[in-house]
């Protein structure tokens, strides 16, 4: 159950004033007390002395029936029970009662002490009386040693009617300090308690959208400064939540605007966001709300959002007959991913016919090539030395039209999805020793030095024939562009891959070149490649080939101080998943 704050303020200041005004009772009345005892033992002390000085020589004549006389005649004089003791605890003379009749006093506390020479008392209920009794004992001395005690007692009757009256005046006085102190309790919890309401009622506007409300505390303390606060929190809430609901106009607007196709999925995979695109391609109604596999049914894409746990993940996937490339970002709260579906399949269309265009024209190119260099080989013999020249242009620019032809139908195959590797387990050294040796003939026409630096067996799983042609075309290009200087081939492992570098001290590469020089028929110096029978394509298929082997490539080039390239393929490959679409 909900309690005010003002009951909870006025209850915690009435327990304190109660539990403070009774502590104040307690010990204000146990002080008179003390004090009023303290002062009667005084009292009687001086009584004592006096009467000591009375009964001494009596006791020295050890006249009974006078002690006796005069114990009663003083007694009643001053209103207190005397009693003469003698030091064996036996009573010689009481102003009250018989002495014959009473006990042996010796071993009572007040006479113990009197006796051992100091002033006794003790507070302690008379059996003979029938009433709580002050005892006061004083030693009393004889020739040097303390031979009787004096003692005398009042009844506390007296003295407790007294305390009753004195606590009765306390007592008033406490109730009306307690009354008094609640009134100021109720006025000052009403005080503390009305703000905190008005601050109350005002947040739960501001909960309910109402940022126009405004809080006025006249008081000048925390309160004030705390109403000041909560009144520029609430013009600032109201700020950011115009600027926020015109961002999320904006954002439906843009989300709206999209051709592409958006969903936001959260760590579970729940859809929290989408646009009208999606609605539309997938057909689904609600698709908020739903799981991702509920709307996207694609094995393929299952497994690019577990990538994107770790970043960033970019793919194409197909959903129906349609081709979309698809990338997925998480948000860098990580609580939420970003998916974005662009539809290449008109792209992906046109790549197939261009790509078929190519791999049909190549084809109907080899049969003409073909016979063209064989009868101009056939020319060439028996002809004179002018038409002689002729014949060999014709001839070199026929063999370069060949090595577009079968380096297009080979770029061709590689690009295919469906290209297969045909893995064996490779010896590095062997087949890099292998292919350098197709290139010893221009190797020592330009008198080059060819070092090889790796371990003497370094095995790898890969396609043996691919390798060939992507160190081969490495190999090839280092030597066209190589006039004088060495090559050198390093390569060694590490702890899942191979690392193999091809340097050379050739005519390098300018900076600005080395981004495109993967791309078809892209060349740095086109007279010198015509010259030289490049064909422009042999690093677009280095590059495949290192792709389709799950590798990377990378280059590091100075003009004038050559170029190296450094090829990263893995040790295993990993084996090639089923059709996920």
């Amino acid at each position: 159950m909900k309690k005010p704050i003002f009951l909870k303020i006025f209850s915690g200041y009435l327990l304190i004033c109660l539990a403070l005004s009774s502590l104040i009772l307690l010990i204000t009345f146990n002080s008179i007390r003390t004090h009023f005892i303290d002062t009667t033992i005084s009292t009687l002390v001086a009584r004592g002395t006096l009467v000591t000085r009375a009964v001494h020589p009596l006791l020295e004549q050890a006249d009974p029936s006078r002690l006796q006389a005069l114990v009663t005649e003083m007694g009643s004089d001053i209103a207190t029970r005397i009693t003469i003791i003698n030091n064996t605890g036996v009573v010689v003379a009481d102003s009250v009662m018989s002495a014959e009749s009473s006990e042996n006093h010796r071993f009572r506390p007040e006479v113990s002490r009197a006796l051992s020479g100091e002033i006794g008392h003790a507070i302690r209920y008379s059996t003979s009386l029938d009433d709580d009794l002050l005892y006061v004992a004083l030693p009393v001395e004889l020739h040097g040693k303390i031979q009787s005690v004096v003692r005398l007692s009042l009844p506390l009757k007296d003295i407790q009617r007294l305390l009753d009256t004195i606590w009765e005046s306390i007592l008033q006085l406490t109730v009306l300090v307690i009354l008094f102190s609640v009134v100021i309790a109720l006025i000052f919890s009403h005080i503390l308690s009305t703000p905190i309401r008005d601050l109350n009622r005002a947040s739960k506007k501001v909960a309910s959208g109402n940022f126009d409300v405004r809080v006025t505390i006249h008081s000048r303390d925390e309160l004030r400064e705390l109403a000041e606060s909560f009144n520029e929190m609430t013009a600032q809430l109201r700020s950011y939540f115009s600027t926020l609901s015109q961002r999320n106009e904006e954002l439906e607007g843009i989300l709206a605007s999209m051709s592409e196709e958006l969903l936001v999925l959260d760590r579970e995979g729940i859809i929290l966001l989408t646009n009208e695109s999606a609605s539309e391609l997938f057909d689904v109604e609600p698709i908020r709300g739903r799981y991702f596999w509920e709307v996207v049914r694609s094995l393929k894409f299952n497994s690019l959002l577990e990538r994107s746990d770790t970043g960033p993940v970019i793919d194409d996937v197909d959903l129906g007959e349609k081709t979309f490339l698809v990338s997925i970002t998480p948000l860098r709260s990580g609580n939420a991913r970003v998916v974005l579906f662009h539809n290449i399949t008109e792209m992906k269309r046109l790549e197939k016919i261009k790509r078929d265009l190519v791999v049909n024209v190549s084809h109907e190119l080899r049969t003409p090539l073909t016979a063209i260099k064989g009868f101009t080989e056939t020319l060439l013999d028996g002809t004179d030395e002018h038409i002689s020249d002729h014949l060999k242009v014709i001839q070199r620019h026929t063999d370069r039209l060949i090595n577009i032809v079968n380096d297009l139908l080979d770029l061709s195959t590689l690009e295919e999805p469906s290209t297969a590797l045909n893995l064996e387990e490779i010896e590095l050294r062997t087949l890099l020793e292998k292919v350098s040796t197709a290139f010893e003939l221009r190797i020592k026409e330009k008198n080059l030095e060819v070092t090889f630096s790796g371990p003497s067996e370094l095995h790898l799983q890969a396609d043996p024939f691919r390798l060939e042609q992507l160190f081969g075309n490495l190999i090839d290009n280092a030597l066209k562009y190589t006039e004088h200087g060495s090559m050198a081939i390093t390569f060694q492992e590490n702890q899942n891959s191979v690392i193999i570098e091809i340097a050379d001290t050739g005519i390098g590469i300018p900076k600005e070149h080395l981004p495109r020089i993967y791309e078809r028929f892209y060349v740095v110096d086109k007279s010198r490649s015509r010259l030289l029978g490049g064909t422009g394509l042999g690093l677009a298929i280095v590059k495949h080939i290192v792709s389709t082997h799950n590798g990377s490539i990378k280059v590091a080039s100075t003009p004038g101080a050559g170029t190296a390239f450094t090829v990263t393929l893995p040790k295993r490959q990993p084996e090639r998943p089923p059709s996920q679409d």
